[in-house]
C-alpha cells in the first residue's frame, strides 16, 4: 500500500469514527474527543503509516471546518501540537481558519509543538503574519522574547566550539574531567549534590554535541593514539611545564566559557519548558515584569511535595534494606578490610534497598538478562556499582578534597592526587581513568565475591561491564542517523567505550544515584527489551499478592466480552473484599526529571490509562452482573453491583501521585505499596527525629483494623503523606 493510500484510508477512519460518535453521545464535544483521542492513541493501525501521515490524515478531515467545539478542546489542542510537530502535514488554510474560530486552541498547540522555536517554519512566519489583535501581538512578542534570551549564549557556545573543534573526543574528555574538579570544592556555586548534578547535565550536553561532530578517527583509540593525547593535552595540566602548556590553557578556558554558556542556555530552555508544558503558566509584555509567571504557586507546591515523597521513599526503602541485611544474618559480618566496612556495610545495605525497589515496583528477576542472552545476579550488579562509588568517592573525591583544602588551587590538588596513584603502586588517579575491556573487567572482579564465587567472578564482572558501559561509537552513529531516540546520560551508563578503551570519571562514578541510573538504563534505554513485558506481568501478580494478603480476592488479566462498538480490553487487576470492588490499570515507566517529561508521561501515558478505564470499568460493571464465573472467583454472586467501583491507575513513578487524569485517581505502586504493607512508619528519618526528640507517628493506618473501605479511604485521602513537611520541611 502506497503512503498516499494508508493517508487516505486514515483520514476516512477519523472522519467516520467522528460522525458515528456525534451519533453515539449526540454531542460535538464528546465526539470531538472520541475521534482525537484515537489519534492521539496512534490508531488506527495501518501497515506503512508514519507518524507524519497520521498528523496529515488527521488535518484533512472536513470536521476541522464544522465543529464548533474545537475552541473549547483540551484534546484538540493536544492533537493539533502533534499535528504541528510536522511541518507540511497540516494545509495553511486550516491554520488561518483556526486563527479566526479557535485562537487559543491554536496558541496551546503552538506551546506543546515547540513550534515557535522553529525559526526557518513556514507556519510559524504565516501565523506572525496573519495573525491580528492584541493577545496575539503579546503571545508573539512573549515567544520572540523567549528565544532572544538563549541567542547570546547560542553565539558564545558557538565560538567556544569553533575554537575546540580541531580537539579529538579523547582530549574532549581530558580538559572535562579536569573542569569538572572545580564543581568539587567548597566554594564552587554548585556545592551540593542536587547542583552539581545539574553539572553533570551540562557536561553530558557538550558530550553529546561533541559526538555528532566526530568522525572515525575519534575512535580508532589505540596505544600509541591515547598516550601521544594524554600526553599534549592532560599531563600538563597536571605536571605544568612552561613550553608546553600554553595551548592547554587556552583551551581549558575556552571549555570553561563553554561550560558556563551552556549552563546558562539550559536554564533558559527550563523558562520555555516552563511556557510549552506548565498549564498555569501565564504570560505577559510588561515593562520591567517577567514574559511568564504563574498565577498560584500550586505547581511549584506539587512539585516540592513530590520531592518530599522522594525523600521519604528513600527512607523508606533504606529501612527495608536495613531489615534484609539483618535477616541475611550480615550484622556482625566485617565486609571487606576492616578500615573500608562501614562503607562498604553502607554499599552493601544500599544494593540490597535497590533490589528489594527493583524486584517489588519494577518486576526485575533474580537474574537480568542482557544483550546476547548473557544472565547476571541483579544483586551483584547493583553491588558493583555501589561499590564503585564507594571506591571513587574515597579514593579520587575526598583525596582530592583534601589536597585542595592544604593548597586551595584546583590544578595542583589534582596533581597532588596524581602523584599519589604514582607512588603508590602506579595507580591511575588522573582526572579520569581508563583500561582495556578485559583489565577494567578484572579490576571489578572483586566487586563480585559471593558465596557463590567466593574468589569473585570474572564472567560476572564481564557481564556486569556490559550492563553499565556506553559504547560511544555506537552512540554517535544514534545521534546522527536517529536523533529521536533515548541515549543515555552520563550517569546512566558510567562506562564509556572508545575503541578498545573503557573510560571513567571518578566524579559522575562517586556522585551518581545508583538505583535512578539502574532503572533508567532498564526502563529508558532498554525499553524495547525483549524482558519488559515479563517484567509488567510480575508487577500485576505481586501486587495481587498483596491484595490477597490483605483478605482479597484478586483476579488478573480479565477480559471482558468484546461488542461491537468496543473492545475494553484487559483487565490488569479486579479486587473484591466486603462487596467493595476496585479496577486497577498498572503502568510502568522510569524515573522522570524535567517538567517535559512529566508532561509526557501526563498526556500520554496516564492519559491513555484514564481512557482505557472509562471503558473497562463499565466492561466490568456489567461483566459482574452477568458472568458468573468472574463473580464466582470474585468470591461474589453475579447481580448488580450495590457499592460504588473505584477504578485507580497504578502508577510505577511518583510524579503524578494523588492527582486526578480525566476522572481517575492515579496512586504511584510505592504509595500502595506501603498502605498495603502498613509501613507508614518507615518513611519517616528515625534518626533525624529521635536527635530532636520528637516521637515517630503511630505505625498504623488501620488502627481498628483492616477493611477495604479505609483502604479506600487512606489511598483516595493521601493520608499516608500526611505528615510530609512536618518531616521534610524543605526538600533538598
Amino acid at each position: 500500500m502506497s503512503q498516499d493510500e494508508a493517508v487516505r484510508r486514515c483520514q476516512t477512519h477519523y472522519q467516520n469514527l467522528f460522525e458515528k460518535s456525534l451519533v453515539r453521545f449526540g454531542n460535538e464535544s464528546e465526539a470531538l474527543d472520541e475521534c482525537l483521542h484515537g489519534f492521539l492513541d496512534g490508531k488506527p493501525s495501518i501497515k506503512g503509516l508514519q507518524a507524519r501521515g497520521r498528523s496529515t490524515a488527521l488535518a484533512a478531515c472536513p470536521f476541522w471546518w464544522s465543529s464548533g467545539a474545537i475552541g473549547e478542546s483540551w484534546t484538540a489542542a493536544l492533537a493539533l501540537g502533534r499535528v504541528l510537530h510536522h511541518e507540511d502535514a497540516i494545509a495553511f488554510e486550516l491554520v488561518e481558519h483556526l486563527l479566526q474560530v479557535a485562537p487559543e486552541t491554536l496558541r496551546w498547540a503552538i506551546r506543546y509543538s515547540r513550534l515557535f522555536t522553529r525559526a526557518d517554519s513556514a507556519l510559524w512566519q504565516l501565523i506572525r503574519s496573519r495573525s491580528q489583535g492584541e493577545e496575539w501581538q503579546i503571545f508573539i512578542g512573549v515567544c520572540d522574547r523567549l528565544l532572544e534570551q538563549l541567542q547570546p549564549f547560542d553565539e558564545l557556545i558557538e565560538r567556544a566550539q569553533q575554537q575546540l573543534a580541531s580537539l579529538s573526543l579523547l582530549e574532549t574528555l581530558s580538559y572535562l574531567s579536569v573542569l569538572a574538579y572545580e564543581q568539587l570544592t567548597p566554594d564552587a556555586e554548585q556545592s551540593t549534590a542536587e547542583s552539581r548534578g545539574r553539572g553533570w547535565q551540562v557536561f553530558n550536553r557538550i558530550l553529546l554535541r561533541k559526538l555528532q561532530t566526530c568522525g572515525d578517527d575519534d575512535f580508532k583509540l589505540n596505544e600509541v593514539r591515547l598516550g601521544a593525547s594524554l600526553q599534549r593535552h592532560l599531563s600538563p595540566l597536571l605536571f605544568p611545564s612552561p613550553a608546553i602548556t600554553r595551548e592547554c590553557v587556552e583551551n581549558l578556558e575556552a571549555f570553561a566559557v563553554l561550560i558556563v554558556a551552556m549552563q546558562e542556555r539550559m536554564d533558559y530552555e527550563d523558562s520555555i519548558d516552563w511556557f510549552c508544558f506548565d498549564e498555569e503558566c501565564r504570560y505577559q509584555l510588561k515593562l520591567g515584569e517577567s514574559v511568564i509567571y504563574n498565577e498560584t504557586d500550586c505547581g511549584t507546591r506539587e512539585w516540592r511535595r513530590t520531592e518530599r515523597k522522594s525523600q521519604a521513599l528513600w527512607h523508606y526503602w533504606m529501612s527495608r534494606g536495613v531489615g534484609e541485611f539483618v535477616e541475611l544474618g550480615l550484622g556482625e559480618t566485617l565486609i571487606g578490610s576492616a578500615e573500608n566496612h562501614e562503607l562498604n556495610r553502607l554499599a552493601y545495605i544500599k544494593a540490597l534497598r535497590s533490589a528489594l525497589q527493583l524486584c517489588e515496583i519494577y518486576g526485575l528477576d533474580d537474574e537480568l538478562e542482557l544483550t546476547g542472552g548473557v544472565r547476571v545476579k541483579l544483586f551483584q550488579v547493583l553491588l558493583a556499582s555501589e561499590l564503585m562509588s564507594v571506591f571513587f568517592q574515597r579514593e579520587y573525591v575526598q583525596a582530592f578534597q583534601q589536597h585542595h583544602a592544604e593548597c586551595g588551587v584546583v590544578a595542583q590538588a589534582l596533581s597532588r592526587l596524581a602523584f599519589d596513584g604514582l607512588a603508590n603502586g602506579l595507580q591511575n588517579r588522573f582526572p579520569m581513568t581508563w583500561a582495556e575491556d578485559e583489565e577494567k573487567a578484572r579490576k571489578i572482579r572483586g566487586w563480585t565475591v559471593c558465596s557463590e564465587y567466593p574468589q569473585g567472578s570474572l564472567v560476572a564482572a564481564r557481564a556486569i561491564l556490559t550492563f553499565w558501559t556506553s559504547d560511544l561509537k555506537a552512540l554517535a552513529a544514534t545521534l546522527k542517523t536517529q536523533p529521536g531516540q533515548p541515549v543515555p546520560e552520563l550517569h546512566e551508563r558510567p562506562f564509556y567505550k572508545i575503541g578498545r578503551y573503557n573510560f571513567q570519571f571518578p566524579w559522575v562514578g562517586a556522585e551518581q544515584n545508583n538505583f535512578t541510573a539502574a532503572v533508567n538504563n532498564l526502563r529508558r534505554i532498554g525499553a524495547r527489551r525483549a524482558s519488559l513485558g515479563e517484567e509488567t506481568r510480575r508487577i500485576e501478580r505481586r501486587l495481587a499478592e498483596l491484595f490477597r494478603e490483605r483478605g482479597f480476592a484478586v483476579v488478573v488479566g480479565y477480559e471482558p466480552r468484546r461488542t461491537l462498538e468496543d473492545d475494553p480490553g484487559e483487565v490488569d487487576l479486579i479486587c473484591c473484599r466486603d462487596g467493595l470492588v476496585l479496577i486497577l490499570e498498572v503502568k510502568s515507566g522510569y524515573i522522570r526529571s524535567t517538567r517535559h517529561e512529566v508532561w509526557l508521561h501526563r498526556t500520554n501515558t496516564l492519559r491513555k490509562a484514564a481512557r482505557q478505564l472509562q471503558r473497562k470499568r463499565s466492561a466490568v460493571i456489567a461483566a459482574l452482573e452477568h458472568d458468573h464465573a468472574l463473580a464466582e472467583r470474585l468470591g461474589r454472586k453475579a447481580e448488580k453491583v450495590g457499592q460504588p467501583v473505584y477504578a485507580w491507575i497504578v502508577d510505577t513513578s511518583i510524579e503524578l501521585d494523588q492527582q486526578v487524569v480525566d476522572g481517575f485517581l492515579t496512586v504511584s505502586l510505592e504509595t500502595l505499596q506501603v498502605v498495603l504493607r502498613d509501613e507508614r512508619q518507615l518513611l519517616c528519618p528515625v534518626d533525624q527525629l529521635s536527635a530532636k526528640g520528637e516521637a515517630v507517628p503511630d505505625a498504623s493506618l488501620f488502627p481498628d483494623g483492616f477493611s477495604a473501605t479505609r483502604l479506600v479511604e487512606v489511598v483516595e485521602s493521601g493520608e499516608v503523606w500526611a505528615e510530609l513537611e512536618r518531616f521534610f520541611p524543605e526538600a533538598s
